[in-house]
């Protein structure tokens, strides 16, 4: 079982607390705690973020109009940085859960965790909202210009590359990765981009240039 570590049911032992160890997923709740699919509230002092699910962002496929009338699917799928944040060994307490990306440990944030509950909806309005490709050079921004607070807006990170397939009957050619959420400096000095140039260019497999 690896990425799962020490792991102890709150409240159970004897069979109950074996049945819970050949759990291979577990569920994240709104405060950051883990259940089994059957329930069972669980302490752990590691888990492998690939373990974790999330009920409001799994996978799906959401449709766009393109300019000459067509739809093209796009499958959306969500990292575990939508909803956690680095952890800090000096800040963070010394019995928090760490949630492994990779070697990489995290922590939950609860504010992440709450703005992400939007993310689909949000996504699914890719093109009404402002989209930009990063001075990295290596992957998109996505904020909604009205909602810029102070120098900061709600902003989605994420990669766009060509994989066709079918989720629960529903075709897409395109697959969305979203690296990361959360408030960020905008305006960004990314180079605005449209949504049916982003598709294109994944869909011909070429990235684009920041300029």
């Amino acid at each position: 079982m690896a990425g799962l570590y020490n792991l102890r049911p709150v409240g159970s032992s004897g069979p109950a607390a074996k049945s819970v160890l050949k759990v291979q997923r577990f569920i994240l709740e709104a405060d950051g705690s883990l259940k089994t699919p059957d329930g069972f509230s669980i302490a752990i002092d590691r888990v492998d973020d690939q373990k974790v699910s999330v009920t409001h962002l799994v996978p799906h496929v959401i449709r766009l109009e393109l300019p000459r009338g067509d739809t093209i699917g796009i499958k959306i799928v969500y990292s575990s940085h939508c909803w956690s944040r680095r952890h800090d060994p000096t800040s963070d307490p010394g019995d928090v859960m760490l949630i492994m990306d990779g070697n990489a440990p995290r922590v939950f944030d609860i504010g992440r965790f709450a703005n992400s509950r939007h993310l689909p909806d949000f996504l699914s309005g890719l093109a009404s909202h402002h989209l930009y490709w990063t001075p990295s050079d290596r992957n998109y921004g996505l904020y909604n210009a009205t909602t810029i607070v102070e120098g900061r807006a709600y902003t989605a990170f994420f990669t766009l590359r060509k994989d066709r397939g079918k989720i629960d009957g529903a075709r897409h050619s395109l697959v969305m990765r979203v690296e990361s959420a959360y408030h960020a400096p905008q305006p960004s000095k990314g180079m605005r981009v449209k949504a049916a140039a982003a598709i294109d260019a994944a869909l011909r497999g070429t990235r684009l240039k920041f300029r």
